[in-house]
Order: C-alpha cells, then sequence, then structure tokens
C-alpha cells in the first residue's frame, strides 16, 4: 500500500486533512502529523524531529500545507531519500534579503507577544483578517475551521510562531530547484502572492510541476480537497 505523509499550517491540526482524506484512493494510507508532535520551536527543529519518524516508518510522497509545506521542504533539503516525493501546497521556499528576513522575524515576535497577552480567539480573528485569507473568509469551511482553531493552545503557537519565522529560516529556493523533477507545487489561482512566487519557482526550476487549483485561495486542504486529493494521487503515478 501506497503511503503518505501529511504536515498541515500554522494554527492547523490533522483535521484539517479530513476532506481530502475522505477524497482520495482508499490504496493509498495517510498518517497525519501534527505540528504540535514536532515541536515547532524552529523549522530546521521541527524537520529533524520528522525526519525521525520518516526514518522509522518511510512514505512514499511528503505532503505540507503552507508552514508544514516549509517544514517537508526543509527536511527534504537535507534528506532527500526520506522524501521520495514531494507535494507542497501554498508552500513559500523562504526570504532572500537580510533586511527582509529582520523586518519579518520582528513582525512574527509582535504575534507572539499579540498571542499571548490577549489569546487565541483575538488572535485567530486578527490573523484571518489578513488580506491573504480573505478566499477563506467566504469559503463554506471558515466557521468550522475558526472554531477549531480559537481552542488552540497559545503558549504553543506563540513560540510556533515566533521560532518558525520566515525571517528565522533559511531561505531554499535553490534546494527546491534540485528537488524540483520529485516535487509538485500548488497554489490556488486567488492566493495573488503565492501564485507570483511559484511562478517564480517555475522559472527557477523548469523541472518543477507547478498547479493553479481553480477557484482557491491560500488554505487549499479546505478549500479545494478534492484538487488536493488529485495532486497527491498524481504525485504517485510512478510508483
Amino acid at each position: 500500500m501506497l503511503r503518505a505523509v501529511l504536515v498541515h499550517g500554522f494554527l492547523g491540526s490533522p483535521a484539517d486533512w479530513f476532506d481530502v482524506r475522505a477524497q482520495l484512493n482508499p490504496a493509498i494510507n495517510c498518517e497525519c502529523v501534527s505540528l504540535r508532535d514536532l515541536g515547532c520551536a524552529s523549522i530546521a527543529l521541527a524537520a529533524e524531529a520528522l525526519a525521525t519518524q520518516l526514518v522509522k516508518n518511510p512514505c512514499d510522497v511528503l505532503v505540507g500545507y503552507s508552514m508544514g509545506g516549509r517544514i517537508a521542504l526543509e527536511l527534504a533539503s537535507k534528506q532527500p531519500e526520506l522524501a521520495p516525493r514531494l507535494v507542497l501546497f501554498s508552500t513559500s521556499t523562504g526570504l532572500h534579503e537580510a533586511d527582509e528576513r529582520n523586518a519579518r522575524a520582528q513582525q512574527d515576535d509582535a504575534r507572539a507577544a499579540n498571542l499571548c497577552q490577549h489569546g487565541m480567539v483575538e488572535f485567530t480573528r486578527s490573523w484571518y483578517e489578513l488580506p491573504l485569507f480573505a478566499p477563506f473568509r467566504a469559503h463554506a469551511s471558515f466557521d468550522r475551521a475558526q472554531a477549531r482553531r480559537v481552542d488552540g493552545d497559545a503558549d504553543f503557537w506563540s513560540a510556533c510562531v515566533a521560532g518558525c519565522s520566515p525571517g528565522r529560516t533559511e531561505c531554499r529556493e535553490h534546494d527546491l530547484a534540485r528537488l524540483a523533477s520529485r516535487t509538485i507545487l500548488a497554489v490556488g489561482d486567488l492566493d495573488d502572492y503565492y501564485v507570483k512566487l511559484a511562478l517564480r519557482a517555475a522559472r527557477l526550476a523548469p523541472t518543477l510541476t507547478v498547479e493553479m487549483i481553480a477557484s482557491a485561495g491560500h488554505v487549499l486542504p479546505l478549500e479545494a480537497p478534492s484538487a488536493c486529493a488529485r495532486i497527491i494521487e498524481r504525485s504517485m503515478k510512478d510508483y
């Protein structure tokens, strides 16, 4: 049986993959890894924790969404043998410039402090008011997903948003180019910023498969579960 390991994104949980799993071929065995189980003191340390799991129980395809995608890419860049196929949903390779990195680290430190001070309800409200999430706010899955998020652990997520900040993570653009032939990068066509990132990645790595998912924004596992399932299946077509 083919095996897929799925890693969710910031503020999420394995439940975010429920609709994707429901539409996958039953021949695919799925494990949904929780960011909490990876510690997430940093992207690098989370990738090391994930690698430890995969050494014990290998996968045929490693799938990550957003922060989970960054962790998956970090792992594949260091131990490519643990990710024979890589599927990245709404995933950035990181920030290039030092001033961008410093600004983002400071911004995420402020978010961590805000979360500790005001709690999950206020933080999730302000987080999902970011323009990035406009399509998600209009989606039928939003209210249910937000209800799960407000019950999250504020201490864990505040440490996560600071420690896993793109400002504190090595840019993996060149590593993605090296891994391109085994990788699918998928973005929603309403997710303007990540569309630009995906097009840049495609220019730098011609063998990279880039998928634009129609009528979807950033939160692909919830906004477009059927498309996500088909992409995961497509990544396994050579097995």
